[in-house]
């Protein structure tokens, strides 16, 4: 049962975290909140934390090898830099130069830095 609270509490994580994205995404490009999102993922905030609290109520303390915040980290990063991309893309299609060029700046030092932490043979 604590694999199956694991997984939906990693799973929730991602879907937050691809939720904020597409948020950000609609109010930088088409300056509007999508209300439902915004709702769907308020609600999953709430379950996420009342699924924590029960995990950490029932799981003894286990800490994070080096080689997993590494790899944590690597899959952040990662997904910043392909949001990043997919935001300069939509400012170059909108003739938007000077954000085109800041988002492809940081979308490259975040690329850079997200191969900082790719794991040495």
């Amino acid at each position: 049962m604590e694999r199956v609270r694991e997984t939906a509490v990693t799973v929730l994580m991602l879907f937050l975290l691809i939720g904020t994205l597409t948020i950000v995404y609609s109010l930088l490009i088409w300056q509007e909140l999508p209300k439902t999102l915004a709702m769907v993922l308020l609600f999953s905030l709430a379950l996420l934390k009342g699924i924590v609290a029960n995990l950490h109520n029932h799981q003894s303390s286990q800490e994070l090898s080096c080689q997993d915040t590494r790899f944590i980290k690597l899959v952040l990063l990662s997904i910043l830099s392909v949001f990043l991309i997919i935001v300069f893309i939509s400012y170059v299609l909108q003739s938007q130069q000077p954000a085109a060029a800041l988002a492809f700046i940081i979308s490259l030092l975040t690329i850079k830095k997200a191969l900082d932490f790719l794991p040495a043979d």
